[in-house]
This record gives structure tokens, C-alpha cells and sequence, in this order.
């Protein structure tokens, strides 16, 4: 009879974060780029590969806006002590338009991250207060409640996990 796998033990300890030397994370040391002109030809390497491209243009084709890719980049960035935070935000605008340009390049379809939502309609907590009005003057009144039929709408999956229907 083979054995049963072991389990994995080998993930940190709650608190671990916390023991570490200072300046021993790279978010703790000097950046490696200051300004934001380092920044970017760092970000334009990134951007001349191109298998990095075709996933970048996979990935804003699932309909992730630009801005929450770029903010995801840069904080990566951050994180991983290539530059600060301040000249990440400051590089954000020129991710988000090289991106736009690289995926008017590719006919691929993006979205910025600031369209606004459909206005036609109005929101859930909108129709819920105005149904709970409704059923509080009816309770006054004496009125029966007609019963309504709502349907059940389960919110469509989005993100990178998500599976298509």
C-alpha cells in the first residue's frame, strides 16, 4: 500500500513578517530606479518583450481595465524594490497610455477604468430602499401585499479565475 502524501508544512508562521532584520525586504532599501525616467525605460524593457505583450493583450482582452493593470504593475514594482511608491504613481498615467497603445496596436479591445457605469438603470440599494417604502405604506394602509416575483440573478464571474460560460 503506497503512502499518503505528507502534508506541507513549509508555509510561514503568523507574525513571521514581523521578525525580519530591517532593510532586509526590498521595499525596505533604497529603490533601485529614483526618477521617473529610470522608471519608465525599466517599464520600456518590460514592454519590448514580446511574449509579455501577447499576455499583457490576453489579459486587458478579459476586460480588465488598463488602470487596475497598471496600479497592479507598479505596486509589483514596489514591492520588489525596482522603484518607490510616489514615482510609482507617478508612472501609472504612462503605463496606462502605453498600454492603450499597445492594444490599439493589436486591434484589441481594452477599458480604461473610468467609463461610467450604465445610468439608465437604477442601483440595487436604490430599488431596495424604494420596495422597503412601498411595503411600509402598505403595512400602514391595510393593504395586502401583492406577491412579486423576483428573479434570481447570480452576478456574472469576472477576474483572471473566472470560468466562461
Amino acid at each position: 500500500m503506497p503512502e499518503a502524501p505528507q502534508p506541507s508544512l513549509s508555509r510561514p508562521i503568523p507574525g513571521q513578517s514581523l521578525t525580519s532584520e530591517l532593510g532586509g525586504r526590498p521595499w525596505q532599501s533604497p529603490p533601485q530606479y529614483a526618477t521617473v525616467d529610470d522608471a519608465m525605460d525599466w517599464y520600456l524593457e518590460r514592454f519590448d518583450n514580446e511574449e509579455v505583450v501577447q499576455e499583457l493583450m490576453s489579459v486587458i482582452e478579459s476586460g480588465i481595465p488598463l488602470s487596475t493593470l497598471a496600479n497592479s504593475m507598479q505596486l509589483g514594482a514596489v514591492l520588489n524594490g525596482v522603484h518607490s511608491i510616489d514615482v510609482g504613481v507617478l508612472v501609472m498615467p504612462i503605463i496606462i497610455e502605453m498600454m492603450k497603445y499597445l492594444a490599439e496596436q493589436t486591434d484589441t479591445e481594452y477599458k480604461m477604468g473610468d467609463e461610467p457605469e450604465d445610468t439608465d438603470r437604477p442601483s440595487d440599494a436604490v430599488i431596495r430602499s424604494s420596495l422597503n417604502s412601498l411595503k411600509k405604506q402598505r403595512e400602514n394602509t391595510g393593504e395586502e401585499e401583492p406577491e412579486i416575483e423576483e428573479e434570481e440573478t447570480m452576478p456574472e464571474p469576472s477576474g483572471l479565475m473566472a470560468r466562461r460560460a
